[in-house]
C-alpha cells in the first residue's frame, strides 16, 4: 500500500496511472457483477412476468456492446500506455524542485551484491551498505549494475522499479519531495538472502544530507579491491556500513568485470577492436611507440580515445 502513498514526482505520476487503469478495468467489470445477481433474480423460476425463450441464440445489440466497450477500454489503455512510458522512462532527467530550482542531481552508483545493496558516491568518494540518503527536492542519477545475478532495484514510495545486470548498466532518476525514511527492497528473486535484501532511503534537508555524509567521511573503513572482494562473498550481514574512501573506478571495474582483478571486458573489447583494424602488426608496450608501418597508420587514423571510450556496457 505504500505505492499508493507516493513522496515523489515519479511515484505520484505512477499513482495515478494504478488509479486510472484500474478505473478503466472496473468499466466492465462492474456491470457484470450487477447484472449477475439482476439476471438471477429476473429470470427466477416463480417470475412468471419474464420472456421465456430457450431457442434465444443471438443479438446484434449484445453483441455490439459486448465487443465495443472492451475493444474502447483496450484503445484507452493502450494510448495511456504508450504516453506513460515515454514520460516515465527512468533514463529521463527530472527538474529540480521549485523549492530548490538551481541544484545539480547527486550521482549514486548503485552495485547488487548477494545479498546486500552497494550505493557509492563519486563526487564525495563515499560508499554505503543497505543505505543511501539523498537531499529533498534534489533529483538522484542513479547508474545501476549487478556483480552476480539479475536483481530488481525499488523504493515504492518514490517509484520506478528497475532491473541490475551482469555487465550492463541501467539508468534511473528519482526525487524525493518529502523528508523521511523509505524502504528500499529487491524486488527480484535472487537467491537463500533474497528476503533480507532491503536497504533504507533517507530523503534529508540540506543540513542533514550534510551530515550524512561527513558521517560516511569519518569512517573507519575503506572500500579498497581487498574490501570489496570481501564484501562481495555472499552473505546476508544486513547492517549498514560506510566506507571512507573508494577504490577508483570501482563501479567501473564491478560493470567489467574486473573490480577483482584480471582483464576488464572492454580492455578486452578495445583490444581485440585494434587487433582487427591492424591484423598482422606488433604489440608495443605501454608507452612505446608503433613498431610495423600498419600500426602506425592505425594509430595516426584512429584517436586512442575514440577506441577507449568503447565498451561492450556501452552497446549493451
Amino acid at each position: 500500500m505504500v505505492v499508493m502513498d507516493p513522496k515523489g514526482p515519479i511515484g505520484v505520476q505512477e499513482k495515478d496511472l494504478i488509479i486510472l487503469a484500474t478505473l478503466l478495468m472496473l468499466i466492465p467489470v462492474v456491470p457484470v457483477i450487477f447484472m449477475t445477481f439482476w439476471f438471477a433474480w429476473r429470470y427466477r423460476a416463480s417470475n412468471q412476468k419474464s420472456t421465456y425463450a430457450p431457442d434465444f441464440e443471438h443479438s446484434n445489440r449484445i453483441e455490439a456492446v459486448v465487443w465495443a466497450i472492451p475493444t474502447l477500454i483496450i484503445i484507452v489503455l493502450g494510448a495511456v500506455t504508450w504516453v506513460s512510458t515515454h514520460e516515465l522512462d527512468p533514463r529521463a532527467p527530472l527538474a529540480p524542485h521549485e523549492s530548490v530550482p538551481h541544484v545539480k542531481p547527486v550521482e549514486v552508483e548503485v552495485v547488487s551484491l548477494d545479498w546486500k545493496w552497494l550505493f557509492i558516491y563519486p563526487e564525495y568518494n563515499i560508499a554505503t551498505v543497505n543505505e543511501m540518503a539523498m537531499p529533498v527536492g534534489t533529483p538522484v542519477h542513479f547508474k545501476l549494475t549487478s556483480a552476480t545475478v539479475m536483481n530488481s532495484f525499488f523504493i515504492p514510495q518514490l517509484g520506478s522499479q528497475i532491473y541490475t545486470m551482469t555487465g550492463m548498466e541501467t539508468q534511473l532518476a528519482l526525487r524525493a519531495d518529502h523528508a523521511g525514511v523509505y524502504d528500499g527492497i529487491s524486488a527480484n528473486y535472487s537467491g537463500h538472502g533474497f528476503a533480507g535484501m532491503k536497504f533504507q532511503a533517507l530523503a534529508l534537508d540540506d543540513a542533514g544530507f550534510k551530515a550524512w555524509v561527513a558521517k560516511a567521511q569519518s569512517a573507519q573503513a575503506t572500500l579498497d579491491a581487498a574490501a570489496y572482494a570481501d564484501l562481495a562473498k555472499p552473505g546476508m550481514e544486513f547492517k549498514p556500513a560506510y566506507y571512507a574512501a573508494v577504490e577508483p573506478d570501482l563501479f567501473h571495474k564491478v560493470l567489467n568485470n574486473c573490480a577483482e582483478g584480471g582483464l576488464c571486458t572492454d580492455e578486452s573489447h578495445n583490444m581485440a577492436m585494434m587487433k582487427a583494424l591492424a591484423p598482422g602488426a606488433d604489440q608495443c608496450k605501454p608507452g612505446e611507440a608503433p613498431k610495423s608501418k600498419t600500426a602506425k597508420a592505425v594509430a595516426a587514423a584512429v584517436p586512442p580515445q575514440s577506441i577507449l571510450q568503447t565498451s561492450v556496457a556501452d552497446k549493451s
